[in-house]
């Protein structure tokens, strides 16, 4: 699937939100923030396993290329 640029802004938009530190990427304790935000009633340990699968390079941070992907995704 091919993202329109109004799509990509918004993702951008939505990542740079959740980059509570503005960092560039989102760590564990930021996405579980984002998850909670969505009221999404994950529990922590899922929330980690679902980190771990976002997180393809394995570095403990989510990029935004990988959090294109798992947007994709879903």
């Amino acid at each position: 699937m091919q993202l329109t640029a109004e799509e990509l802004a918004e993702l951008r938009e939505n990542f740079d939100y959740n980059d509570l530190n503005k960092d560039g990427k989102i760590e564990l304790g930021e996405f579980v923030s984002m998850l909670r935000e969505l009221e999404t009633g994950t529990e922590f340990a899922e929330a980690q396993l679902g980190f771990r699968d976002i997180d393809t390079d394995k570095d403990g941070a989510i990029e935004f290329d990988e959090f294109i992907e798992w947007w994709l995704d879903r």
